[in-house]
């Protein structure tokens, strides 16, 4: 059986390519061939296949260079980042109480995060540091439910949340809240006693992301909990 010619002639240039492929000094040897082909560009002029190549090569670098910026620009986010949870955590070791441990984070990242709002809630409420802030241990029924998936993953949770869900932690605050970070408080995945969850709300919607990295805000839960627990067994 003889295949249609429009078939022998896609399996040719099959051929071919796989060839110049695997030959990419062909051209080295038929000088004369390389000076007769031309390609159209895209304004419709001809060029030489080497002002083609020189054209691709430009713009790969160009793509590369604007690749390491934004790696570059990451690199520098990461670290600025880090040196601030640093600066908390030497903040929250420096600290006497668990009492200044409660006022010191809110503030903390209130001042140094780019946040609007922060949350925080603790299970424990026989502590007299906690008795002196109610606050953080008001846990009713719709914040619970607001935290209920958090809870469950042991780990933190980034997004947009429903309106009853941002309303329940932030409260007067949630109508400026656009996008929220939920922090379990526990030690570490396998840690089953969590001694509560801390909550941070942005008015940028992209702030926190389903999709972005959790790995300094697991870190900053697993700190604020092992330090609290200092306080909670003194």
């Amino acid at each position: 059986m003889t295949l249609p010619q429009k078939d022998n002639d896609k399996e040719t240039e099959r051929l071919i390519v796989r060839y110049l492929r695997d030959h990419p000094d062909f051209f080295e040897s038929h000088l004369d061939l390389l000076a007769d082909m031309i390609l159209t560009h895209e304004s419709g002029q001809a060029v030489s296949l080497i002002e083609r190549q020189v054209t691709i090569l430009r713009e790969q670098k160009d793509q590369h260079k604007g690749r390491l910026k934004q790696l570059i620009q990451a690199a520098e986010q990461n670290e600025g980042v880090s040196q601030k949870v640093n600066t908390l955590v030497l903040k929250l070791l420096d600290a006497r109480s668990l009492g200044e441990i409660i006022d010191l984070i809110p503030e903390t990242l209130l001042d140094n995060f780019n946040v609007d709002a922060v949350v925080l809630r603790l299970f424990k409420t026989d502590h007299p540091d906690i008795k002196a802030h109610p606050e953080v241990s008001d846990w009713n029924q719709q914040i619970m439910g607001a935290f209920e998936r958090v809870i469950a993953s042991r780990r933190p949770i980034c997004g947009h949340f429903k309106a009853d869900q941002l309303e329940a932690l932030f409260q007067n605050s949630a109508e400026k809240i656009h996008s929220a970070a939920m922090i379990p408080l526990v030690s570490g995945p396998d840690d089953t006693a969590c001694i509560g969850l801390l909550a941070i709300g942005s008015s940028d919607p992209n702030r926190f992301r389903a999709e972005m990295g959790t790995l300094f805000l697991t870190y900053l839960g697993q700190v604020i909990t092992r330090i609290m627990r200092l306080h909670l067994t003194a």
